[in-house]
This record gives structure tokens, sequence and C-alpha cells, in this order.
């Protein structure tokens, strides 16, 4: 393959541990771009396995892959903090090791740069699919084409969710205008980023598809951690909350938002799921949540009481169970038109073939 002889522009950072094969397909989907100009950076946690030889073996072929394997494991978050501090190209994105770039990602990207030059981050539509190619949603579906202005693309996330980070080109400025990841934010550390970002830098977005995004598939029904989801999520609320380039009115907006949502998503139908799920000491925790923090003692209330019928009396477990799997045929009812329009890109994840 003709490389080019110019300075790569953009530079994917792939974090991995222990999935070589998956990794081989994620470098793939890069490489396999229309726009040329890129470098992938391989951060290896330690892996001691066949990885490093991987790597090896296809940056040998292509030059643009970089590989640096730390001598011991220092953590997913902070691998994918160590890769963005290491990024001096104009422009970066962050790529899970089993998850896949869709061929005209970057030039598609780098279009609305072209067009909209003031904007920190290019985002385009993610497919989530499982790993037999059963598409589960899209990103950005509700969203408009086009710039936003600040605060307008915090609005739009708090409105109709964030872009998933696999579908996003950064500019690098935004690194010295915004900061890294925050620790504390942990898991969804990827949404608070981009909400610091478009509350006061402005967005490019388009709806094209631009990666797939892989959920596993013991992982698409697991259950929520409490125990660490809920304390991000205050400081994710703390993070803008303190920001004062930011109005008062947005804000609290966001604040308000963000509560909202964390209750309608992961306390569905009053927290039913954990009862479902026969985690006792998660729904303990998410009634405590309900009435500290926002302050519905008669639905904590409820809830203690439906996880207490439910260990003493497994009719009542059954009528449960089965509320919880119509909640979920509901909330995938539109998963045929969805299916329909995406299933084609699954052939991608046969790249590590």
């Amino acid at each position: 393959m003709a490389l080019p002889d110019s300075s790569p522009l953009i530079t994917t950072v792939i974090p991995t541990y222990r999935r070589p094969k998956l990794l081989r397909r994620a470098i793939k989907s890069v490489l396999a771009q229309t726009y040329p100009h890129f470098q992938v950076c391989i951060y290896d946690n330690a892996s001691g396995d066949e990885t490093e030889a991987v790597v090896r073996e296809m940056s040998a072929e292509d030059p643009r892959i970089r590989y640096h394997r730390h001598p011991e494991n220092i953590g997913g978050f902070k691998n994918f903090v160590y890769g963005m501090e290491r990024v001096e190209t104009p422009f970066f994105s962050l790529l899970s090791d089993d998850d896949v770039l869709l061929p005209e990602f970057f030039q598609k990207a780098i279009d609305g740069f072209g067009k909209h030059p003031e904007a920190m981050l290019s985002g385009l539509a993610t497919i989530h699919m499982d790993d037999g190619g059963q598409v589960w949603s899209v990103s950005l579906h509700d969203w408009q084409e086009g710039f936003y202005a600040p605060p307008e693309g915090l609005l739009a996330m708090l409105k109709y969710r964030h872009p998933d980070w696999t579908g996003i080109l950064f500019r690098r400025d935004v690194l010295h205008k915004v900061g890294f990841l925050d620790e504390e934010t942990n898991e969804p550390a990827d949404l608070d980023f981009e909400l610091r970002i478009a509350a006061r830098w402005p967005i490019v977005i388009s709806r094209e598809p631009g990666a797939i995004l892989v959920l596993h598939r013991d992982s698409v029904t697991s259950s929520v951690r409490l125990d660490s989801l809920w304390p991000a999520w205050q400081k994710i609320i703390r993070n803008l909350m303190e920001d004062e380039n930011i109005s008062l009115d947005v804000r609290a907006h966001a604040r308000d938002s963000l509560l909202r949502f964390f209750r309608r998503h992961y306390f569905a139908l009053g927290g039913l799921a954990f009862v479902v799920n026969k985690d006792w000491r998660q729904a303990e925790q998410a009634a405590a949540i309900l009435r500290d923090s926002y302050h519905r003692p008669a639905q904590a209330l409820l809830l203690r009481g439906l996880s207490w019928v439910s260990r003493k009396v497994p009719p009542a477990y059954w009528l449960m169970s089965g509320l919880n799997a119509l909640r979920k045929s509901l909330r995938s009812f539109k998963k045929p038109l969805i299916l329909s329009r995406y299933a084609g890109y699954a052939s991608l994840l046969d790249l590590a073939n």
C-alpha cells in the first residue's frame, strides 16, 4: 500500500488489554479509512499475551501503527488518559479495542471541521451492535445535523443524549481548553468530557454513521453498579455547576436534566430491574438515593416493599419479572426499523478474519 509522505493529521488512540483478535479488527478498521493522513497509537496495558506480536506484525506492514507497552497494568481509565496526553497531531479520536470505525469516518469528520473550523469536536452517529450483528440502537437519531454554538450543544446532549466518542473526532486544542478526563467521573467520563466541551465551545454534528460500538451479549442486560455510578454522576453535575463560564440558568437546567435522566434511565419503574435481578443491595441503595437525593420517600418505601415481597413471595417475583420484560419489549418497539437500515454494517465485524 502506498503511504502518504505528509505528516499525520489525526491520531487514533487505542488502549488495549488482552484482546488481540479484537484489537486486530479495530486496527484494521482504522487502516481502512479513505482519509489517509493518520497514525494509530496502541497502548498495551501489560497484556502479557500475543497482543504485542499482533501489533508488531501489523506495524511491519504499515508504519502508521505505533505501539507502547506499559511495564505494568495502570488501569483502563489511566490508559485512556495516557494516550490522550501523548497526542501531538491536530486531531484525535478514541477507539476501544473491541469497537470499529466505518471507512469514511475520518473523511466525514474532517469535512465537518472544514465547514466549521471553530468547532472543537466533529461527531458522527455510532451504531450500537452486539457481537452477533444485532443492532440495538443508533446515536444521534433525534439530533439535527449542523453547527451548535455554545451552550446549544450542551442543551442538545441533555435532551437527546450525547454522541458516543467512538464516533467523534476531537481537535487537540480541546485538551488545553477543557482538560483531560476526570477520574472521579469513572464510567461516564466520556459524557462528562463532552458536556464540558459543548458547554463552552462549538461542535458540529452529522447523522451519518461513523463507527460501531460493540455490545457484548453478556453486557447488554447487565445491571448498573450504583455504588460507583451515582458518585460519578454527582461529580458530573458538580463539574458543570462549578463552571462560572456557564450561565446560572443553563447550569440549573443541566443539573435538573441530569438528575431526571439518571432516575428515568437507571431507576426504571422505580428500581424494578434491581429486584428482578435479585440484587437486593442495589435495590436498597436505589431506595436510599430516591429518599435522600430525590426527596421521594414514598417511592423509596415502595421499592423496599417490592424487594421484601419478592424475596418472600415467589409469585410476586414472577409478576415483577413479567412487568420488566414488558418494559423492555416496549423500549425495543422501534428496533425493526433500526435493523432494516443499519444491519448491513454487521459485515464490518468480520475484519478480524
